[in-house]
């Protein structure tokens, strides 16, 4: 009787190779999302990768929302690598390469988020309609099916380059990203959240394209969370509002801005309180000139004898007490007495 003995080294090459496979069953999978999470995406309207898109978690809504400063977001790995690798070492100045942003908070009452890109880059672009209850939960649904529904985002593949991002293949699907925003004769997300395009494209560079980040909620409405852009080699960057200054007016229309009013002490919402001279009295001893004054405040009094230009001399000034005060300062100069007529203003400043 013939026995067939099998060598150790073969023995070892067959565990060897199980070893391998079940390595292999077990690639790595994104994290779970959850509620709220900001996802970045990438497509192709052709040409190099256009048969796929890329998705990234930039992580929750609340470190955009809550920033004090702009950051660079994170814990991406190396995006720019995957980039490269999907749409070709020349993706940061195609013109049919999109990106935009995108995020949901689902409930009875949906909080939504849609980006826009900013032309120029330098201005904020224009916000995002404020939709119903209704039009809110269903665009809702629809981000929630590209990232939670089967052939979403939840449970593929993370890249090599990155533990937060998959490729997704392009489908006729409703987890299909490039569907919900590629689609002909709809919005973004679905005609009822009224987003002609949350894309920008890579046509000028990177330095050609940045996202406003809008969030759409009920009773709070449209509110700008703030803009991101991206580098050539893939570095995102989350920038915060810039505050400005609130425009100055006359509210109450009688000639003085309200920040004028606010040093003077005056009623902004009176249009018949505002700072002048109470009264004007000539006397044996001199000129009387009378007008409020209010703590912390400066006051001037300027003197011209014709109205001239380059007449008006300064002759005191006056520092307001320590409470508001009709204030009579008198003018008791000789030369100034003597004169038939002449002139007096006040002008006030801190």
């Amino acid at each position: 009787m013939n026995l067939f003995v099998p060598s150790s080294r073969k023995l070892l090459s067959a565990v060897v190779g199980s070893l391998l496979s079940v390595q292999a069953a077990f690639a790595a999978i994104v994290p779970a999302p959850v509620s709220g999470d900001i996802f970045l995406a990438f497509r192709a309207s052709g040409g190099t990768g256009g048969s796929q898109s890329y998705i990234v978690n930039l992580g929750t809504d609340a470190n955009f929302r809550n920033a004090t400063t702009s950051f660079t977001v994170t814990g991406l790995g190396n995006i720019g690598a995957d980039l490269t690798e999907i749409y070709g070492p020349g993706w940061s100045s195609r013109g049919d390469l999109f990106w935009g942003i995108f995020a949901a908070r689902v409930s009875t009452s949906s909080i939504i988020y849609g980006s826009r890109e900013r032309n120029p880059v330098t201005s904020v672009s224009p916000a995002w309609s404020l939709i119903d209850t209704t039009s809110r939960n269903t665009t809702a649904g629809q981000i929630s099916s590209v990232i939670d529904s089967i052939g979403g985002y939840r449970g593929r593949e993370a890249t090599a380059n990155s533990p937060v991002a998959a490729v997704q293949p392009n489908t006729g699907e409703a987890s299909s990203y490039n569907k919900q925003v590629a689609s002909a004769g709809t919005k973004d997300f679905g005609s009822l959240s009224e987003w002609s395009s949350i894309e920008g494209d890579f046509g000028s560079g990177p330095a050609g394209t940045a996202l406003d980040l809008y969030r759409i909620a009920g009773a709070s409405g449209v509110t700008r969370v703030g803009h991101f852009t991206i580098s050539a080699e893939g570095v995102v960057q989350f920038n915060i509002p810039t505050v400005t200054p609130p425009v100055d007016v006359d509210t109450d229309g009688d000639g003085f801005l309200d920040s004028q009013e606010a040093l003077a002490g005056t009623n902004p919402n009176d249009a018949s309180d505002f700072f002048r001279i109470q009264s004007l009295q000539r006397s044996a001893g001199g000129t009387g000139v009378a007008f409020k004054t209010i703590p912390g405040s400066s006051y001037q009094i300027y003197y011209s004898e014709n109205l001239a230009a380059g007449s008006w001399v300064r002759i005191a000034t006056v520092t307001g007490g320590a409470s508001p005060t009709l204030h009579q300062y008198l003018d008791d100069n000789l030369d100034r007495r003597a004169r038939a007529k002449g002139f007096y203003k006040v002008s006030v400043g801190n």
